[in-house]
């Protein structure tokens, strides 16, 4: 990365918190409802976003449109599997409380190392949208799940992609193609550009119309630390071949950086978890953002969004406070839940001093109080998303990995 961009991106100034060119606030009556904390977290436009919005067109112009539905899953090159057994593995796993429906990554296709998706240790799934969230229902007439996926050692520097699933076939084996997250680079006095891979943790996808919302919690090798969320633009996706396929390390497919939000205000809100609420009665849209904390409980945000997906302002306007360790979080009406690890008993089947267990979901009636105990999930519970009744979660780690859905209980 050059030593300009690098800049541009640590030095991101905060737009105003009121309506922008562009469309990225949007006049609202938002505010800061009582919560569990009486901060109301701030969220302001990246001003970089109309770089990334002109590049992303130049990249369009250069290299062949690539539309979700007639290209990425047109002949997906992957087919997931079944479920298996819930126990496998290390630790104590169970099958999940109210299990629908379930599947495995691709057992068959390897990568160029020899790993498949449901073993490698350098990409670890996280974040989980459906076209439900999107659309309401389905896109093109088939029904998606978004799985956000970080790069992890030394594959890091390759940032982050998303799987894009069709369940709309064959149930048990569902078919799906990764995408590469990038963000798109005009280069300097030149009608052309290029891409890097966006370097972030992808804790948490929300999937709002054609915009795919991931939740930036900053990796490593990330060039700016602020934290935020992230929108990559669906219409503006794109196929590679030849040397931007090698760029983009071997994928199809690359889905552009158009937008980011980030912390403001001295907000120290760590962006772990995204998802959308759009249960609220005659009240808009909004995104969740959950914090993953250890040694205390998390906060938990919402802002709601404008018609056009964008966020209607930048001022939070509700705030409360779940529990440890909490990895995906969703808002249900006046509830909410939250999928959480259980430490686990001390033991030497994974390396780290831990065997791990199932984990929880917990139902936090009305968001005050504490939130109780509502059921199992497998070991290495990760993000939610609500569908119509139902949960998808999946499960993170290497060997025990698992996208399924679950019946919650009336």
């Amino acid at each position: 990365m050059d030593t300009t961009r690098r800049t541009i991106l640590r030095g991101l100034a905060a737009a105003p918190l009121a309506a922008t060119a562009g469309g990225l606030l949007v006049p609202s009556t938002a505010h800061a409802a009582p919560g569990g904390f009486a901060l109301a977290m701030r969220l302001s436009p990246s001003e970089y976003h109309r770089n990334w919005s002109a590049a992303a067109d130049t990249l369009r112009r250069r290299l062949q449109h690539a539309d979700l539905v007639r290209d990425v899953l047109r002949q997906p090159k992957r087919a997931g599997g079944p479920v298996g057994d819930w126990r496998d593995g290390p630790g104590e796993g169970v099958k999940p409380t109210g299990f629908d429906y379930g599947f495995s990554w691709d057992p068959d296709t390897k990568d160029p190392h020899g790993k498949l998706d449901g073993e490698t240790a350098q990409w670890y799934p996280q974040g989980i949208s459906t076209s439900v969230d999107g659309y309401g229902g389905t896109v093109g007439g088939k029904k998606v799940v978004a799985v956000s996926w970080y790069g992890y050692g030394d594959y890091e520097s390759r940032g982050a992609r998303i799987s894009f699933i069709d369940v709309t076939g064959d149930p048990q084996r569902p078919r799906y193609q990764h995408v590469l997250l990038v963000e798109p680079v005009q280069l300097h006095d030149s009608d052309t550009a290029t891409f890097n891979p966006v370097i972030m943790h992808a804790g948490g996808v929300a999937w709002v119309g054609d915009f795919l919302y991931v939740a930036n919690l900053p990796g490593r090798l990330a060039p700016f630390k602020q934290g935020g969320v992230s929108a990559f633009d669906l219409s503006r996706m794109v196929k590679v071949a030849g040397a931007d396929k090698r760029k983009a390390f071997g994928y199809d497919y690359v889905l552009p950086l158009h937008h980011l939000y980030e912390n403001q205000g001295g907000s120290t809100l760590r962006h772990s978890q995204l998802s959308l609420d759009r249960t609220r009665r005659n009240e808009p849209r909004s995104l969740v953002v959950s914090e993953f904390q250890e040694d205390r409980v998390g906060r938990v945000v919402r802002w709601s969004l404008g018609p056009s997906g964008y966020l209607a302002d930048g001022r939070s306007d509700e705030n409360w406070t779940s529990k440890p360790y909490v990895q995906g979080a969703v808002a249900v009406g006046n509830d909410a839940y939250y999928a959480a690890n259980d430490r686990g008993t001390k033991g030497p089947d994974d390396g780290r001093g831990f065997a791990p267990r199932a984990g929880q979901l917990w139902l936090h009636k009305g968001r005050t109080g504490s939130p109780a105990r509502s059921g199992t999930l497998a070991i290495g519970p990760e993000d939610l998303s609500y569908d119509a009744g139902r949960l998808w979660c999946l499960a993170e780690h290497p060997d025990l990995r698992r996208v399924y859905r679950i019946k919650l209980r009336r």
